[in-house]
């Protein structure tokens, strides 16, 4: 079967044929993966960032936002459910945080992200996984299922800020309007919430057409006014000065730039900062619930789908549309 993975000879990606996974052990199930999302983190990984193979191999399969359907029977999922898959695997020995179930908290590093580093991903046809890292996707939601890993890391921060905020938080500032940065947006309308998002892009940018439609205010590379959140969602420079009193900074994008962090002005407004990677089962609950409520052709909005020889165009850099979504069948 046909698998897009990183060449780690030839540094470069390229499409393999690979075999095609045995039959699965008990509590596990064999996948036929159908969709598959192309993010940031994906054309990073196709830079040879930060991306590594399983041990003993060179070639890693992409795909970590994947939405498939069982093709067999795995208790407690029936044949032809579909699910979406949580991609990071415990560390071994299991630190505290694995053992609760919680690899998105890992304390050692030693974990494993399926497609990430050192675990194949999902762009190829069939794949195996434990049943416990599989989320069941609505019957209503299939069709932007696919959504729900990103999301789900979007959850996280929001959960993470309301918990953090001292107050009931009513303003948020999102950095960036890539995918996660309109997710955020989206999901935090949805809970009552006043987003503005900040970004580069201009004012006839479909992306911006799409914020405009949802009535979420917009701002070219500009400042906006204080807020109770502020979400760093594009990798930029974090912005700790958009803050209001009792504010908190989430991390979500990843930035090599320095956070300027005035610890006297931390101290005096009472201000938080968190960083956020990866997700549990909790916030993929969330995400579905979000999907559910937000309306649908904002979601459609964020997606572009091609099929999956037109994977060079996706890992080459971003689209009009924020998620390009590959066709595996």
């Amino acid at each position: 079967m046909r698998a897009l993975a990183l060449d780690f000879r030839r540094r470069a990606p390229a499409v393999f044929d690979i075999a095609e996974p045995p039959p699965p052990p008990p509590g596990h199930a064999l996948l036929e993966i159908h969709e598959i999302g192309i993010c940031g983190t994906d054309r990073e990984l196709a830079s040879f960032s930060y991306a590594a193979p399983p041990e003993g191999e060179s070639t890693l399969v992409l795909g970590h936002e994947a939405l498939a359907r069982l093709v067999h029977d795995a208790p407690p999922f029936l044949k032809g459910d579909w699910v979406v898959p949580m991609i990071r695997r415990p560390c071994a020995p299991a630190c505290a945080s694995c053992s609760a179930l919680r690899p998105d908290l890992c304390l050692t590093g030693n974990y494993l992200e399926r497609g990430i580093t050192r675990a194949h991903g999902y762009f190829t046809r069939f794949a195996v996984d434990p049943v416990g890292v599989l989320i069941p996707v609505p019957a209503a939601l299939v069709d932007v299922a696919v959504l729900a890993e990103p999301l789900s890391v979007v959850e996280k921060a929001i959960a993470t800020a309301l918990r953090l905020h001292p107050l009931a938080p009513r303003t948020a500032t999102i950095a960036g309007a890539g995918p996660i940065g309109l997710l955020t947006a989206f999901a935090l309308q949805a809970r009552g919430l006043s987003p503005t998002v900040v970004s580069l892009e201009p004012e006839d940018h479909p992306r911006v057409l799409t914020l405009r439609r949802a009535s979420i205010p917009y701002l070219r590379n500009h400042s906006p006014a204080p807020a109770d959140l502020v979400f760093e969602a594009s990798g930029a420079r974090p912005h700790p000065e958009w803050l209001a009193p009792l504010g908190v900074l989430l991390l979500i994008g990843a930035s090599i730039h320095t956070v300027p962090l005035d610890p006297v002005r931390m101290i005096v407004g009472n201000l938080s900062a968190a960083g956020i990677i990866n997700a549990g089962p909790a916030h993929f609950a969330a995400a579905f619930d979000d999907l559910a409520r937000i309306p649908r052709p904002w979601l459609d909005s964020l997606l572009l789908r091609r099929a999956f020889d037109d994977w060079p165009a996706s890992l080459a850099g971003p689209t009009a549309a924020p998620k390009p979504v590959h066709h595996l069948k």
